[in-house]
């Protein structure tokens, strides 16, 4: 039978097809597509691959294996080597040097093995090349497999082909007339991404309006904690994969106030890494220490310790945010926080690393903290100004009255409040808050100054609006349009 046994097809899994065409088939290579970009250097491993031809090739009959430039048959100091075939007696396989065949139970034999291992710098690729024996023809549907490397047939085979990335090898066939028979491709390496990273459970506290220390939960229960879950996956079983790999998980976002270490007064974040994790060491929480108006960052680094066979490794941390029972800590609003992980250390050889790093993520949504209110900012409003006078008019849509709660700070960096505004606004009318008002509210005297004003307003997005007028001799202006944010 000339077909090739069906065990020696099972591991087919990728090819080329098309009508009229020679079919290629292999388990592709999986390579680290970061690994890749990063030129991790290949090493020399044994190439295998099935071939099933559409047409009848006749005896002198050559075939051509023809690599893209991401496959060499150099391992960098020795080529690959072919040569005059030894046919296995009895064993369906053969071999020339570094190539062997496995024929199966197909009555044809191959010969004349000739490598081409071509100069890369003038944009040669590699090519093998090889003749169907005098004697029986290479008949229509029939198989066979190429293995390049220590195939095992015979001899002394090495393995000797690297391969550097994504890549295919063609097939073309010729009569020994140089008329074309059939042509074919087929997959050799496929690149994937070594790593993966998700924010299981996102930050989603409110923080509670008139208590900032607290959050809001359903029926406005105020609760003290607030969760972030992540996974970070690192497949080092890849090939051309980042070994040994130092990575920094970064949440960016206002973290003023929260510490490392809990306790009944402070607000906390304790890094919680599963016990699972078995590639990585256990990553430490580490917020940055300052006192400045904004924390901007906090940060978990991942250390992977590669073990002598490489695997993938998932990491999963839980950090938990509290606010002690005794603290008087307000909890900062985050603003949008974004998630990046960041490689910074590798162990291969060669491999150089942009200056702040490799990122493998950026821009990865993790939630927010929120106060739990319509935040209106009026970021200018000139207070007891020569010929001016200034006003907000606050509109109220709802059918109930609506407290607020006011903040600010001048321009000489004084800051007042919070305040109650001293009474709430009516439900479905205007309600003017006139800078006679705000001189009385801020206690100014009748000082001139510039005021950067914040209302906090218990009420959904939209239902209660802002509107910032100064007037002056030479006209009315609109001061600014109201920043709102409801939550």
């Amino acid at each position: 039978m000339k077909l090739f046994k069906k065990a020696l097809l099972a591991t087919a899994v990728f090819g080329a097809m098309g009508a009229q065409a020679a079919t290629i088939s292999s388990t592709p290579l999986k390579l680290s597509a970061e690994g890749v970009a990063l030129k991790v250097a290949p090493t020399a491993g044994t190439l295998t691959f099935d071939v099933v031809v559409d047409k009848d090739h006749a005896s002198a009959s050559t075939i051509t294996l023809s690599f893209d430039k991401n496959v060499d048959l150099f391992d960098g100091t020795t080529a690959l080597a072919g040569g005059a075939v030894t046919q296995g007696v009895g064993a369906g396989t053969a071999f020339a040097g570094d190539v062997g065949f496995n024929y199966g139970t197909g009555s044809f034999t191959f010969d004349d093995v000739v490598i081409k291992n071509g100069d890369a710098s003038k944009g040669e690729t590699d090519s093998i090349t090889f003749k169907v024996n005098l004697g029986n023809p290479l008949t229509a549907d029939s198989a066979f497999r190429v293995v390049l490397g220590a195939h095992g047939f015979g001899g002394t085979p090495n393995d000797r082909v690297r391969v550097s990335g994504e890549s295919s090898v063609s097939y073309v066939s010729n009569k020994a007339d140089k008329s074309l028979i059939e042509t074919g491709t087929g997959i050799i390496a496929t690149e994937v991404s070594q790593f993966e990273f998700k924010v299981d459970t996102k930050l989603d506290g409110l923080i509670t309006r008139d208590d900032l220390t607290s959050f809001t939960v359903g029926n406005d229960t105020a609760v003290k904690t607030d969760a972030l879950k992540y996974t970070f996956v690192n497949d080092e079983s890849l090939g051309l994969a980042l070994t040994g790999t130092v990575s920094r998980i970064n949440f960016a976002g206002n973290f003023k106030g929260v510490v490392g270490t809990a306790a009944t007064a402070v607000l906390s974040g304790e890094s919680t890494a599963a016990v699972a994790n078995t590639g990585a060491a256990i990553g430490v929480l580490t917020l940055p220490v300052n006192t400045s108006s904004v924390v901007n960052a906090v940060l978990d680094t991942v250390t992977m310790t590669t073990p002598g066979t490489r695997i993938k490794d998932t990491y999963t941390n839980t950090v938990d945010f509290v606010n002690g029972a005794t603290s008087v800590v307000d909890i900062p609003v985050t603003g949008n926080v974004d998630a990046s992980v960041t490689v910074v250390s590798v162990s291969n050889a060669g491999v150089t690393l942009p200056t702040n790093g490799y990122v493998a993520f950026s821009g990865v949504e993790a939630g927010k903290w929120a106060v739990d209110a319509t935040i209106i900012n009026i970021p200018y409003l000139p207070i007891n100004a020569a010929n001016t006078s200034t006003f907000v008019h606050f509109a109220n849509e709802t059918d109930n009255e609506v407290d607020v709660i006011v903040t600010a700070i001048d321009n000489n960096g004084v800051e007042y409040g919070p305040m109650n505004l001293g009474y709430k606004l009516p439900a479905n009318t205007v309600k003017k808050f006139s800078e006679t008002d705000m001189n009385t509210f801020f206690s100014l005297n009748g000082a001139s100054t510039k005021l950067s004003v914040t209302f906090n307003v218990d009420a959904d997005k939209g239902d209660v609006t802002a509107y910032a007028v100064s007037q002056n001799d030479k006209g009315r202006t609109e001061v600014s349009t109201s920043q709102q944010r409801g939550n």
